[in-house]
């Protein structure tokens, strides 16, 4: 039997049984990973408010080979963000970014830079809740790219020529990002801020993006928001589940 310590991200519980749930956490060393938290419907049980949706926590897991589910034995909060909870739009704002972890991530694969990417898209939620939609944007773009599925920003999908500061860029309908040349006078085009928004996501913490993201144009924060939706519904064939 394999044993798992490890700091991770509670995203969601399930019911099981009469007595006990399933935790889906995003964690440090294994990814995601679903486990079975044994009698912990029960009012008097081991793991208190541990199993929140959005506690950060430091767990010990016992796998058994062979087993999908692994068995959750201990649990130690780290840091608690149950206030956040009780404001609907952020919590529905966690939730899509819960459901999309566990939509693009496969079990069990570490990937630290998303863990570290998701904790510091937590903290600057929990510094700051009005800049939730521009911490989701944010998000969004840092997963498709950590997944391998974002467009390449600072290159032309073509002719790989550099792709300068306020240029004309345009996505085709295959989501690649070309120069005018290449265009050819097809795909939509990309307006120069929300190109520059694009690659500030991959120079800054989220924190910072959103303060910046603060000045920038209704019409602008619309044609990314349209974009980076529809990146993920190109991947996942298919509209998120929690609707924003």
């Amino acid at each position: 039997m394999a044993v798992l310590e490890t700091e991770a991200l509670v995203l969601r519980t399930y019911n099981l049984a009469e007595a006990d749930k399933i935790v889906v956490c995003l964690t440090r060393a294994s990814g995601l990973i679903r486990a079975v938290a044994k009698g912990s419907r029960r009012l008097r049980n081991r793991f208190g408010a541990a199993l929140e949706p959005f506690t950060v926590l430091n767990l010990t897991c016992y796998q058994k080979e062979h087993q999908e589910l692994i068995s959750l034995r201990q649990v130690e909060i780290l840091e608690s963000h149950f206030s956040l909870l009780a404001d609907a739009e952020v919590l529905t704002g966690l939730a899509y970014m819960g459901d999309l972890l566990i939509d693009f991530s496969p079990p069990y694969q570490r990937n630290e830079k998303l863990f570290r990417m998701v904790k510091a898209c937590l903290g600057a939620v929990a510094a700051s809740p009005a800049d939730l939609n521009a911490v989701i944007r944010y998000f969004e773009v840092w997963l498709l790219k950590l997944e391998g599925f974002l467009p390449d920003l600072n290159v032309c999908g073509e002719c790989h020529r550099s792709l300068g500061d306020g240029e004309a860029v345009y996505l085709t309908s295959d989501l690649v990002l070309r120069c005018t040349s290449c265009s050819r006078g097809k795909g939509s085009p990309l307006s120069a801020l929300v190109h520059s928004q694009l690659r500030a996501t991959q120079r800054v913490s989220p924190a910072v993006f959103a303060a910046e993201y603060r000045s920038v144009s209704t019409k602008a924060k619309k044609e990314m928001s349209d974009l980076t939706r529809r990146l993920i519904g190109r991947v996942l064939e298919r509209e998120p589940r929690v609707k924003l």
